[in-house]
């Protein structure tokens, strides 16, 4: 039987943006006899295995992920200083990959990153990665796919699958619960992000609670705990409002409305709007992220350029008011009225 490992190392959100993808693989005609691997990360070991445990013959789990990458703040430091960590801690994983036997690898990923591509390549005979603009990739694997040339993630990481398993895909964006729960009069707020660029402030979410119409309450929820739990409750709720973070796409994924809070510039395109065609209830809010790039381009490529953008992404977020954000949300609420 031919082994296959795919590797998907990134973060919650991208993987329920993919999930589906692993299942149309899984039941191709070129892999639906193959023993499939899953290389993945363990921050959404718990949906992959409530949810998806059948796409999969085995599921490892990458513990000290963070280390086989650039960390932010090695941003500002010369190449040679951090890349002799990451190449150490790659060399290691690869080793006891190459063990296994792998006949073929797959890096799905719609958005190659160089250190990815320096940790798949060479495990297996055969490995086939997604192509970019760098034409000096094609050496180091056996195939390079297309993305497509939609900018949705979900749509990119769809016309990689067809590519991978050379057959269309045409698999949807949804997440079905073995049972749907009944939907309660509980907006669920999101209050968590992975950086600090993109987390609304907190005196908006108090502020945004207290004007929720009559017979609704906020449900306050930074992720912690078990996240097939937390996809439960997501599914139970009237909508959600969240950073932009893997809530939205949890939401979107279990036909929830959403409203997302954006700071402009962190994930446009790629991550939201989301296209009309998926047919999401989904209310983007945001500002311009024009000053943001006029910031950037100001200070040049150093620290102080960082910086800067960074806290003009956090300043276009902060401007969103909780009035513009119930705004949002009300057409929502006065659509689907959830029984009590």
């Amino acid at each position: 039987m031919r082994r296959v490992l795919i590797v998907r190392l990134d973060a919650i959100g991208d993987y329920i943006l993919w999930r589906n993808c692993l299942r149309f693989l899984r039941g191709s005609a070129k892999y639906r006899d193959a023993h499939i691997t899953v290389l993945g990360n363990p921050a959404w070991r718990n949906i992959a295995e409530t949810f998806d445990s059948d796409c999969a013959n085995e599921w490892i789990w990458v513990e000290n992920r963070k280390a086989l990458f650039r960390k932010p703040i090695e941003n500002l430091l010369p190449y040679g200083i951090w890349h002799r960590r990451v190449a150490r801690e790659q060399a290691k994983l690869k080793e006891r990959l190459k063990a296994r036997g792998f006949d073929e690898v797959l890096s799905p990923c719609a958005y190659p990153d160089p250190l990815l591509d320096e940790l798949v390549s060479g495990i297996a005979p055969e490995t086939i990665a997604v192509e970019n603009e760098d034409s000096s990739r094609a050496a180091a694997f056996s195939k390079l796919v297309g993305a497509g040339n939609e900018e949705f993630v979900f749509l990119k990481n769809r016309a990689v699958a067809a590519n991978m398993a050379g057959e269309p895909c045409d698999v949807g964006f949804r997440l079905d619960l073995p049972v749907s729960p009944e939907k309660e009069r509980r907006i669920l707020f999101f209050t968590g992000a992975s950086h600090w660029t993109k987390r609304w402030p907190k005196r908006n979410w108090r502020a945004l609670s207290r004007m929720l119409p009559a017979g609704y309450k906020a449900a306050f929820a930074p992720m912690h705990g078990i996240l097939a739990d937390f996809t439960r409750l997501v599914a139970s709720c009237a909508a959600v409002v969240t950073n932009d973070t893997m809530a939205l796409h949890l939401a979107a994924a279990l036909d929830v409305p959403a409203v997302a809070l954006v700071n402009g510039a962190t994930g446009r395109g790629g991550f939201w709007p989301y296209p009309q065609l998926l047919g999401k209830r989904v209310t983007v809010v945001g500002a311009s992220c024009d000053s943001t790039s006029k910031s950037s381009a100001s200070h040049g490529n150093s620290a102080l350029s960082l910086a800067s953008a960074q806290l003009a992404m956090w300043r276009n977020l902060a401007a969103v008011t909780p009035e513009m954000a119930l705004a949002a949300l009300a057409p929502f609420l006065n659509q689907d009225r959830p029984s009590c």
